[in-house]
């Protein structure tokens, strides 16, 4: 818009929008109050009141203008209601599924708050979903909000790391008894929310790495993924690797597209091991207050490991020996590259659910040896995680008609569990699970089937939507790996206002309007 003499206004929408996106995405990572007593309220409050204030700011602005349709058109040059994309929609039915269960909740107010839960309730939902229309319809990607995002998350994985040879060094732990102080990490608390941050910080600086061009931002983004790599394996939880599967498994579906590509994904592999096997080394080396286990262990245990790791270092050392020679590392690849990789992920899949048979169904879980843990379902299965979905279903199954189809209310896993299993609980694990630790199994029984089915709509939409306009923006699709690490990992955890607030920041990045408006890099 303009003014009467010609003049260009200035649009602050997107300024209000660039301050948000940098307040939330590292302060959701650094702000905290009383240390870890007080973590997730703090943080929560953080996440709500910078999202009130946006909120206020872009809708006092739009009232000041004497036409603010035209305004928010005038935002990106392009109309409002013109482009409702398929994110758009999921987003939406998704919402009409949340606030439908929270109307027909047994326990309404506990569903809109979530204060029996993990305040995931109805109100801050909502606050994801208004935030993300804001967010795609005004704001505008530059290079340096995502640096600041990763500046703070490196500055979260250093903190944890020191933290893993119990050096404290801001005191977070001092009242806190040694039987429980490994359970917390760095400046986010749990060790499962920390690796669950931990790896969105990971697949941002391993995606940028691989994609740009110039040596000091190879070189920066490499520092980063590497500090990335060690602090996800320091922060002792298993979610991790499934972040890990779904980084490098699907990475290579953007990155086999040149030389350059596949050589960048070689190099992260290799100096993923690379840093599993160092951290073999340091913990037989050094006295360490506590000892790796789980994944870690099959996997540096390993005997084959040296030998894979010498082997893809020298395929790293004589492509980029061939690239020198040959100076066109640019070329284009065969399509057959991504085809190969396809089918070999698609044997993989095929492999694992033969694996789940033969332990499950076939009764063979002894031949398996040191991972059979990882693969019989039972009650004890993922630190009582069995246990937790089984009696998430079967309290399903009683509900009346309406809870199945709306589900019980968001956020009320705890009250279900409370009223139906409270003494089996306490009598056999002296403990009161009040998620499912799974997301999606949160998800099911709390808003229902079609509250899921839209949830999984929203990934899948914005993966087809990056890939088919945005995949020449490495921004973009970094902040996509991002979002799908999170995703992966949430199979075995619990949607909470620590990291689900940077992950549905970083999915609306990914379906900004305004999101290839941003130089090359």
């Amino acid at each position: 818009m303009k003014h009467d003499d010609n003049t260009p206004e200035i649009n602050f929408l997107p300024i209000i929008m660039a301050v948000y996106i940098v307040v939330v995405l590292s302060g959701m990572i650094l702000v905290y109050h009383d240390y870890y007593y007080d973590i997730l309220e703090t943080k929560l409050s953080w996440y709500k009141t910078c999202t009130i204030i946006m909120l206020v700011l872009v809708g006092l602005y739009l009232f000041l203008m004497s036409h603010p349709i035209e305004a928010i058109q005038a935002n990106k040059g392009k109309k409002l209601l013109e482009i409702i994309s398929p994110v758009d929609i999921a987003v939406l039915l998704w919402g009409i599924f949340i606030l439908l269960a929270t109307i027909f909740s047994p326990v309404r107010s506990e569903a809109f708050s979530g204060v029996q839960g993990r305040y995931t309730g109805c109100s801050l939902l909502m606050l994801y979903i208004v935030a993300y229309f804001c967010i795609t319809r005004f704001y505008k990607l530059r290079e340096w909000h995502m640096m600041i995002f990763l500046g703070a998350g490196i500055f979260m994985c250093l903190f944890g790391i020191t933290d893993f040879f119990d050096m404290d060094l801001l005191n977070f732990k001092t009242e806190i008894s040694e039987k429980q102080r490994f359970l917390f990490c760095s400046t986010i608390g749990n060790i499962n929310t920390y690796t669950s941050c931990v790896a969105m910080v990971m697949a941002f600086a391993g995606v940028m790495f691989a994609s740009v061009k110039e040596k000091k931002r190879v070189i920066g983004y490499g520092i980063c993924t590497i500090i990335s790599f060690i602090a996800l394996i320091l922060g002792e939880s298993d979610n991790a690797y499934l972040s890990l599967a779904a980084f490098f498994g699907l990475l290579p579906f953007y990155l086999f597209q040149s030389r350059r590509g596949v050589k960048r994904y070689f190099v992260l592999i290799v100096s993923f091991f690379s840093v599993i096997k160092g951290v073999e080394v340091v913990q037989q080396k050094i006295d360490t207050p506590i000892s790796i286990h789980g994944l870690f262990q099959v996997i540096a245990g390993n005997k084959f490991l040296p030998a894979v790791i010498i082997a893809l270092w020298l395929i790293v050392i004589i492509s980029y020996v061939a690239d020198f020679i040959l100076k066109n590392p640019e070329r284009p690849i065969s399509p057959w590259f991504v085809r190969g990789w396809l089918a070999l992920c698609i044997l993989v899949v095929v492999a694992i659910i033969f694996v789940l048979y033969d332990v499950n169904i076939a009764g063979n879980a002894d031949k398996y040896g040191g991972i059979k843990d990882y693969l019989l379902f039972n009650d004890e299965w993922g630190t009582h995680r069995g246990y937790i979905w089984r009696i998430g279903i079967e309290d399903y199954q009683k509900f009346p008609l309406l809870q199945k189809i709306f589900g019980y209310g968001p956020d009320t896993f705890g009250i279900i569990t409370q009223q139906n299993n409270m003494p089996e609980m306490v009598d056999r694990y002296q403990e009161v699970f009040d998620s499912a630790h799974n997301e999606y199994l949160q998800y099911f029984v709390t808003i229902g089937p079609l509250g899921l089915l839209s949830y999984l709509a929203i990934h899948v939409t914005a993966v087809v939507q990056v890939f088919r306009t945005k995949r020449n923006n490495p921004l973009i699709v970094a902040a996509l790996f991002a979002v799908l690490c999170y995703a992966f990992q949430a199979f075995v955890n619990i949607n909470q206002p620590i990291a689900t607030p940077v992950m549905w920041t970083l999915l609306a990045i990914c379906a900004a309007k305004g999101a290839r408006e941003v130089e090359p890099l």
